[in-house]
C-alpha cells in the first residue's frame, strides 16, 4: 500500500512539474486559455532568455505571407548569385588558354553558383502554406522552450511578467 502511494505521489509530481503553461495553436499563443499578444511573447522570451530567435523567425515567415513584397530581397539575392556563376566562367576564359582540368573546375564552379542561386530564388516563390508551416514550426519551438524555462525557473516569474 505504501508503494502504491509513493508511485501515485511521484506521478502527480511529474505531471505538475512538466505542465504546459503556454500553448501554441493556429498562429496564436495561449496562457490559461487566454490569447497572448506577440508583444507579450517578445517580453516573455526576453525575460526567460529563450526562444527569441525562433520567435523572430516565426514573425518573419508570417510577415512574408502577409506582405509578399518582402520576398523581393530573397529573389534578388538568388539572382545575383546566379549571375555571378557565368561571370566567373567569362573572366576565366578571358584570362587566356587554360588546361582542361582548369577549364573543368571553372565551369563546375560557375555552374554550382547558378544552381545555388536558383535554389535561393525558388524559395522566394514558395506558397503561403509553406511559409505558414515554417512559422508554425518556429512558434511551437518558442512555446516548448518557454514551458521548459517556466518549469525550471518557476511560475512566480511568469506571473510577475504577465502581471497576474
Amino acid at each position: 500500500m505504501k508503494l502504491l502511494t509513493t508511485i501515485a505521489a511521484v506521478l502527480i509530481s511529474i505531471s505538475a512539474f512538466s505542465q504546459d503553461y503556454i500553448k501554441y495553436e493556429n498562429q496564436s499563443f495561449f496562457l490559461n486559455e487566454e490569447t497572448i499578444e506577440m508583444k507579450d511573447m517578445k517580453r516573455l522570451t526576453r525575460q526567460y532568455r529563450t526562444g527569441k530567435k525562433n520567435l523572430g523567425n516565426g514573425i518573419f515567415f508570417l510577415n512574408t505571407v502577409e506582405y509578399p513584397i518582402t520576398r523581393i530581397p530573397l529573389f534578388l539575392g538568388g539572382a545575383s548569385v546566379v549571375l555571378f556563376g557565368p561571370l566567373i566562367v567569362l573572366i576565366a576564359s578571358e584570362s587566356g588558354p587554360a588546361s582542361v582540368p582548369d577549364q573543368f573546375w571553372t565551369v563546375l564552379t560557375g555552374g554550382s553558383y547558378v544552381v545555388i542561386g536558383g535554389v535561393i530564388m525558388s524559395r522566394s516563390f514558395l506558397s503561403n502554406e509553406k511559409f505558414i508551416k515554417r512559422a508554425d514550426k518556429q512558434f511551437q519551438k518558442v512555446a516548448d522552450k518557454l514551458n521548459e524555462a517556466i518549469n525550471q525557473q518557476g511560475i512566480k516569474k511568469l506571473q510577475k511578467v504577465m502581471g497576474q
